[in-house]
């Protein structure tokens, strides 16, 4: 059963590309996949209590604006430690 005030907010809707599509269609390039598994493993010896550093995790937690998403990262990147 429909009511009227059903989906009243949504303008259009469209449809998604699965995840392996994406991957196919814009595959990682050999530095991104190596930042992706060093980045995984940092954070799983966080995890796990073999370093003792703090994980701090930030950022939208949708990417709507992709604009807006690379602003935010160049702005984060000045605070990265080295």
């Amino acid at each position: 059963m429909t009511y009227k005030n059903d989906d009243i907010k949504i303008k259009q809707i469209k449809e998604l590309l699965p995840p392996v599509a994406l991957l196919e269609k814009f595959p990682a390039t050999d530095k991104a996949a190596l930042t992706v598994q060093t980045a995984r493993e940092s954070i799983h010896q966080i995890l796990t209590g073999n370093d003792d550093r703090l994980l701090v995790v930030i950022g939208p937690c949708s990417i709507h604006d992709p604009k807006a998403a690379i602003e935010h990262a160049q702005k984060l990147k000045k605070f990265m430690m080295n």
